[in-house]
């Protein structure tokens, strides 16, 4: 099915056809999403450290000569490696390290950043952190940060943003984030 035909097509299409090539990522969200059932989050957790696993731990994670405040992210990050990075050293919904990141970084970090969203974990302010995920991460699809990703990769964020609204969509609408998320998958999945 060429690709210009999925456009404006509904999701299990889009879907079906995204999960044609089996991969550890595509086969656990079709088979979950088909079956009707909740996708075991650990498992997706851990897929996606090893898919993002080609991205060595940067030097440095923002470029420091651009202004005080990619200076200050990079030293937020201090070089913590990925699966250790702490709801304080990312920041909140409105100051956080995810808009500054290299796309070397993005793609070391990222599988950290997917695993605080979709197990629901806090930001340093007691905020969803999945919150920031999608105001940071989710609605920003075209930003040069994620322009190393392969096209799996790019499905896994998609895939995580999915399991956002599959598993947290009541968390979501408490903070305002549920027309969002539909807006966040949908820049993802095209």
């Amino acid at each position: 099915m060429p690709a210009d035909i999925l456009v404006g097509a509904p999701f299990c299409v889009w879907l079906r056809h995204a999960t044609q090539n089996s991969t550890p990522t595509k086969m656990q969200l079709h088979s979950a999403l088909s079956a009707g059932r909740p996708m075991d989050i650990t498992s997706f957790v851990e897929n996606n450290y090893k898919l993002f696993g080609s991205f060595d731990k940067p030097g440095l994670a923002t470029d420091i000569h651009h202004c005080e405040e990619c200076r200050d992210h990079n030293d937020e990050v201090d070089g913590a490696d990925r699966r250790e990075l702490s709801s304080e050293q990312i920041g909140t919904v409105c100051w956080g390290i995810s808009s500054f990141l290299t796309p070397q970084a993005m793609g070391y970090y990222i599988p950290r950043f997917i695993e605080l969203a979709v197990t629901g974990k806090n930001d340093k302010d007691g905020t969803p952190y999945m919150c920031l995920y999608i105001n940071q991460i989710g609605l920003h699809s075209e930003s040069e940060q994620f322009s190393l990703f392969s096209n799996e990769q790019r499905l896994a964020v998609c895939s995580s943003l999915i399991l956002l609204k599959s598993q947290h969509i009541q968390t979501l609408a408490e903070h305002c984030w549920e027309d969002d998320i539909d807006a966040a998958i949908n820049q993802w999945r095209t």
